[in-house]
């Protein structure tokens, strides 16, 4: 019997967990769960509160050792591209940034000016997008050269927070492959990216694999464990635990405030086509590629009930959902992608607008604008799933719905409808599910050729087949 700890770490809360390998099952544990948000300062920069961050992970770690005595390892994983800038005594240089900050639009002309998309797009195999590490650097370079004097070292999130966990920098390859930095397929960092954009390349080091240890903790009260790097992009990790027969070819959705929908290859999309649909290619666990689609997710339904609870409306997910799936299908949708419904501000006013442009009619209840979401969600997934069929040659059999996202039965039973893709939903702790098996692959626990045991004795899935009209 085997114990090791996973600390998810999303763009609104974190949670750890304990998964203990025995009997060939996979039993996981519910420690420690909190909350945190995005700040803005005083100067309008959106920033993390990663000490909070910092805080509840050491927290829920010591719980989980209270319960686990004897937990082996721990691995972090986090959402991509967000970085840390650390001076030469390995301190943090001002805050953390987040994506969704507005510097990276004010220099985007300037970056073009560098490289131009689809040159972008050849010489990493990423999209470009304003959230690109990439194009972060590059802005910060440009608004804060006085902070960029001190920067020594540069950390995704989940090797900073292994940093402070260890004491030891590092850069994991599935994060690192979602910065824009590397070449296609994620293979090493792209030198000639650095150079036309001024980043130095001195504030990496050498690209790491995934599934290999990082090193001893050195947290007081934490010493008995080991941190590997178990996935360290949540939805690697999440692709890595997939419930997949053996012989079906499976698309996965990883469904939280992001929706991280693509294919399972060995070899990056670079194609004409790729680039026109907009498809990126991000590393695997394993060593392998997944050509994705980056879509804007539960975030907008989640910006929508905070704005509802500031405007003094309490709101309850689950009820929203159930009056939503009693309603008739939307008069209208809107795309997800519009670059509006990508930043915080008044998402009903926004899902207005997009409806009228349309002539459709407002919702005119609470659980009408969440049925207008959650179709919206469903008709972008069922057109990414087309458009990846067109790019890779290949239909999926199924759909593998998991994250968040698949608690909501009305947007599984959707999207199945209208993609004509059976949907396979669950396990919804998919990055922590497969986080912990990356670890026991890690420690040598578990085989690799076992994984899909294991996964198949331990995972809890609901199948979602489409029906006939």
């Amino acid at each position: 019997m085997t114990t090791v700890l996973a600390v998810d770490l999303g763009s609104a809360s974190g949670r750890v967990l304990a998964g203990t390998l025995h009997d060939g099952r996979l039993d996981v544990t519910d420690i420690h769960r909190f909350k945190h948000e995005a700040r803005r300062r005083e100067d309008g920069t959106l920033t993390w509160d990663v000490a909070t961050m910092e805080a509840e992970t050491i927290t829920g770690l010591k719980k989980a050792l209270e319960q686990f005595p004897d937990a082996r390892a721990v691995s972090i994983d986090t959402w991509g591209v967000d970085w840390a800038p650390l001076d030469e005594n390995g301190e943090l240089v001002g805050d953390v940034i987040a994506y969704r900050d507005e510097r990276t639009s004010r220099t985007l002309d300037a970056f073009r000016d560098r490289i131009g998309d689809r040159e972008f797009f050849d010489l990493t195999g990423n999209q470009p997008a304003t959230i690109n590490t990439a194009n972060q650097l590059f802005a910060y370079l440009q608004e804060n050269p006085a902070d960029a004097q001190r920067v020594a070292a540069a950390l995704f999130l989940p090797d900073y927070f292994a940093y402070r966990l260890t004491g030891v920098v590092g850069w994991s390859r599935t994060i690192v492959s979602t910065s824009g930095l590397l070449t296609p397929g994620g293979g090493d960092f792209n030198d000639e990216v650095f150079n036309r954009l001024g980043i130095p390349r001195g504030w990496f080091g050498d690209l790491a694999a995934d599934r290999t240890v990082v090193g001893p903790c050195t947290v007081p009260g934490l010493e008995t464990l080991t941190v590997v790097r178990g996935g360290a992009h949540d939805s690697a990790c999440a692709v890595h635990g997939l419930p997949i027969e053996e012989g079906k070819r499976a698309y996965f959705l990883s469904c939280g405030s992001w929706s991280v929908l693509g294919a399972i290859e060995d070899e990056p999309l670079m194609s004409d086509a790729a680039f026109d649909l907009g498809i990126t290619n991000e590393g695997r666990t394993d060593g392998g590629v997944r050509p994705l689609f980056n879509i804007t997710g539960m975030w907008i339904l989640q910006e929508i009930q905070r704005q509802w609870e500031r405007e003094g409306t309490p709101t309850d997910t689950d009820e929203l959902v159930a009056q939503a799936r009693e309603l008739p299908a939307a008069s209208g949708v809107f795309d997800p992608d519009e670059e509006a419904f990508a930043t915080p501000g008044d998402m009903q006013r926004k899902i207005d607008e997009a409806l009228d442009a349309q002539g459709a009619a407002r919702p005119d209840s609470m659980a009408g604008y969440v049925r207008v979401i959650i179709e919206s969600f469903a008709r972008r997934y069922a057109r990414a799933i087309g458009e990846l069929t067109e790019a890779t040659g290949k239909a999926p059999d199924q759909l593998n719905l998991v994250g968040g996202g698949a608690r909501n039965r009305l947007l599984c039973d959707l999207t199945a409808q209208i993609s004509g893709v059976t949907v396979v939903r669950g396990p919804i702790e998919a990055s922590t599910f497969g986080s912990l098996l990356a670890q026991l692959e890690t420690i040598g626990a578990l085989a690799e050729e076992d994984r899909a045991t294991v996964i198949a004795a331990s995972a809890a899935t609901h199948v979602h087949v489409p029906t006939r009209s």
